[in-house]
């Protein structure tokens, strides 16, 4: 459960960490969303933009097209595959909330499929993105991380849609770089998953380390080896 806390605050980190870089993304990701054509393909951009392996580099927004342009299948089949499913989940969660027959039982088991959906979806565009997966090896990779990991998943997706459902209250924060905060999340979530290590770029070097432990014990040699002057 912690682990899952920490994967999402690292999420957060990296936005904060990059957040004009990830506002264009965000504003780009939207306006492919307005125009709905694209939206496949830039949902696989924006996952990609936002591996936390990447956050040191320039933004390669030549990359980014080329990325698109090679995945219009691949991100429309993922969400073809998943969306449609997660909507009747909706539906039916809402259509029967104020429900007094006995169907109304079903609506716990609705909203963990609906959770359950949600991150293999979230977990599929990742790994499409950050390994350059076909679109079965993606789906199938994504259901077998939250397979190894429900409890982990079930946080995650709680989580990213609160963070939706805030953005959405305060809107400014939606079209600002929601989008991108919840790739983000997602990529820590896929990478811990998959055991691939993600090396801190804005930690310092180990000889940036050296350099720094020298010059506090120069500082403090300098402090006790000269005499008081002052008599």
């Amino acid at each position: 459960m912690m682990r899952a806390f920490r994967l999402i605050g690292r999420g957060s980190s990296d936005t904060l960490e990059q957040l004009l870089r990830f506002t264009l993304l965000t504003l780009a990701w939207w306006l492919c969303a307005l125009l709905i054509v694209p939206v496949g393909p830039a949902t696989i951009v924006l996952f990609a933009m936002t591996d936390p392996r990447r956050l040191g580099d320039a933004p390669g927004w030549s990359e980014a097209v080329q990325i698109g342009r090679r995945s219009w299948r691949r991100g429309w089949l993922i969400l073809l595959a998943t969306m449609p499913l997660m909507f009747v989940l909706v539906w039916n969660i809402r259509a029967f909330a104020t429900s007094s027959g006995q169907i109304v039982v079903l609506e716990p088991f609705w909203l963990l499929l609906l959770l359950i959906i949600g991150s293999i979806c979230a977990l599929a565009l990742s790994v499409a993105a950050l390994l350059d997966l076909p679109t079965a090896m993606a789906v199938r990779q994504g259901a077998q991380l939250v397979g190894a990991h429900p409890l982990r998943s079930i946080v995650m997706a709680l989580a990213l849609w609160l963070i939706v459902a805030l953005g959405t209250l305060l809107v400014v924060p939606m079209v600002m770089f929601v989008p991108a905060l919840v790739a983000a999340i997602v990529n820590r979530f896929a990478l811990d998953g998959l055991a691939i290590p993600v090396t801190d770029v804005l930690a310092p070097t180990e000889e940036r380390e050296r350099e720094d432990r020298a010059g506090r014990s120069d500082h403090r040699h300098g402090l006790f080896s000269h005499p008081d002057t002052r008599r």
